[in-house]
């Protein structure tokens, strides 16, 4: 199965690496804020997910990814968010619903308030494809010119291609990218998995493996083409997940052209 689209990647070879990895080409995503936009999509961009506002180390990442169904500050949330992305990184938010291994508990229409406020001033958001308000957060966000990830989870294994490439191609009719984590438990999840990644998408897809033993699927992926991978900043939040900074160092090891913009 090959959906039809704009968005084609080109294989290309690192020999001082020895690493195939992919260069994207089209179908870009922009993460944009008030200083300027972030290209996502022609080269994998590293995700550093914060689970606390008490962190005072690095943002060694491309974009900042606040969790705020981790974090311990409601009230002035949007304020400290705010203050991340003018230090220059931009700010994906996420209130990621316990269903989907999140700690929202909040009843949904405070978290699509959340999620406008969000738009307004940040530079994208994260909603699940099973939110009955992920149409209209990803209506608004096309209205805004901001960017929407549009993701999907599971964490007991990895569904079959077929079901995999229909909420990938859901994920894109709604929103900017289709984000699609699920847990590796054998070989041949890796394979599919890497299947999905060889489908030539209309928009960026980003693929993640979980599982400790199959951490790094987290390079791996971004080489075949995968838009974004996520590293922690100050805590795990999915099995198998890197600190962001080692994931940001063997991203850039394997693909130096990720460093370059």
């Amino acid at each position: 199965m090959r959906l039809p689209g704009s968005f084609h990647a080109t294989l290309r070879f690192s020999a001082n690496k020895d690493r195939l990895f992919t260069e994207m080409t089209a179908s870009n995503v922009e993460f944009r804020t008030d200083t300027g936009a972030l290209e996502i999509g022609r080269i994998p961009r590293v995700v550093g997910t914060l689970s606390s506002f008490d962190f005072a180390g690095d943002f060694c990442c491309d974009v900042v990814e606040v969790r705020l169904d981790r974090t311990n500050t409601q009230s002035d949330w949007l304020w400290r968010c705010k203050k991340i992305q003018s230090g220059g990184k931009p700010v994906l938010l996420t209130a990621r619903l316990r269903a989907e291994g999140g700690n929202w508990l909040s009843d949904d229409s405070k978290r699509e308030a959340v999620y406008a406020e969000a738009l307004r001033e940040l530079a994208a958001v994260d909603v699940e494809l099973s939110s009955v308000f992920c149409g209209s957060v990803c209506a608004e966000a096309a209205r805004l010119r901001k960017a929407c990830v549009v993701s999907f989870h599971n964490f007991q294994e990895t569904p079959p291609l077929a079901d995999l490439c229909t909420i990938a191609e859901k994920g894109m009719t709604v929103g900017s990218i289709a984000k699609i984590s699920t847990m590796i438990n054998r070989e041949e999840d890796v394979a599919v998995l890497k299947s999905l990644l060889g489908h030539l998408w209309p928009k960026p897809i980003c693929v993640i493996g979980m599982g400790e033993a199959w951490a790094q699927t987290r390079v791996e992926f971004a080489a075949l083409g995968s838009c974004l991978t996520y590293g922690y900043l100050d805590g795990s939040a999915a099995p198998g997940q890197w600190h962001a900074a080692e994931l940001l160092r063997q991203v850039r090891a394997a693909l130096p052209a990720s460093a370059k913009t």
